[in-house]
């Protein structure tokens, strides 16, 4: 009933009920939509349970995105069935972010993961807060724009050819992000093996190597990895299958044998650097909030569990480049004699 002096309305609470598809409605009938009011955070996990599941470091977040560091053994998401519980990432985001501010448009009711990592892989992983961040970053990774690099341990005394050396401008030509460097111009891996019976494409180079018992070859690599696709194991398998060299741990691809006594630390596989197009500064509203906080936002900074920045491309394109430290395990296992190179 209306209040015709204050303008307000009271529902009878007895009479009110969650619409499904089929319900009719009727003359005199009011319909709501349900909606945040308030900053009250993601609370209704916690409602149930008041410490997250699990440490799940959070790099950056704003209104509309956020990047989290994956720990290594935990998924992303849960099975339809169940499974995990609440050792997924998407069970731990309610409690590690920050709900974006009122007034911001279309707030998803819980942030979501935009992509995937395997559970045996650690690092960055991409959340969106709002449904048109979702919609934006998800066809970011579709088209190939997020540019991801992978660091990664293998088994062996990788060899690169000759044959399928790319200089640094070459690597970058093909898309995928090449940091700057000064005056050394690395050289680089070109791999185009398909996979599955699709194209597969994969830049890399050795960044260090290391002597081990049980290793082939006594030797293990730092590898770093780009990705210009991302099929289903692409870096695991063009490693193991390509090279010979599977990556340390991998309990899918290391061919067994001696290789199992390198299993007991898990997979050294871990996403360590992301850039991608920031899904809210580059539209016409994010434009005018971007220009009036650039100066603050531009340059690099830090929160203890990674670091980020933003720049602007020439055609005015706002991009944000994330980094995080390798987990301890990489430099405990590359802490041995090294291998003359």
């Amino acid at each position: 009933e209306g209040d015709k002096e204050g303008g307000e309305v009271e529902f009878d609470l007895d009479r009110m009920s969650i619409g499904t598809v089929g319900d009719r409605v009727y003359p005199g009938d009011t319909v709501a939509i349900q909606t945040r009011m308030t900053n009250l955070g993601y609370s209704e996990a916690m409602k149930h349970n008041k410490q997250p599941p699990f440490h799940l470091p959070v790099v950056y977040q704003d209104d509309h995105i956020a990047l989290v560091n994956k720990p290594s053994g935990v998924v992303v998401f849960g099975h339809k069935n169940g499974g995990f519980g609440r050792q997924t990432v998407k069970s731990c985001l309610p409690y590690v972010l920050q709900s974006p501010r009122l007034g911001t448009m279309s707030i998803l009711w819980n942030a979501l993961p935009v992509h995937r990592l395997d559970r045996a892989t650690s690092g960055l992983l991409v959340v969106a807060k709002t449904k048109p961040a979702m919609v934006d970053l998800s066809s970011q990774f579709k088209h190939r724009k997020v540019k991801k690099t992978y660091t990664a341990i293998v088994n062996g005394d990788i060899q690169e050819r000759p044959e399928s050396s790319i200089s640094s401008r070459e690597a970058k030509q093909l898309g995928v992000c090449i940091e700057n460097t000064g005056s050394h111009d690395f050289r680089w891996q070109f791999v185009d093996e398909e996979l599955d019976g699709q194209s597969a494409v994969t830049i890399w180079r050795t960044v260090d190597k290391s002597s081990l018992e049980h290793a082939w070859n006594n030797t293990i690599a730092m590898v770093e990895l780009k990705p210009k696709t991302g099929r289903y194991h692409q870096l695991r398998r063009h490693m193991a299958w390509v090279y010979g060299c599977s990556i340390v741990g991998d309990k899918s691809y290391d061919g067994s044998g001696q290789a199992k006594l390198l299993r007991n630390e898990g997979l050294y596989l871990c996403s360590n650097r992301v850039t991608l197009q920031h899904p809210f500064y580059n539209t016409p509203s994010g434009r005018k909030e971007w220009e009036s906080n650039s100066a603050k936002l531009l340059g690099e900074f830090g929160n203890g569990d990674g670091k980020f920045s933003f720049t602007q491309e020439d055609d005015g394109t706002v991009l944000i480049h994330s980094e995080i430290e390798l987990p301890s395990k990489f430099k405990e296992l590359m802490n041995k004699e090294q291998v003359d190179r």
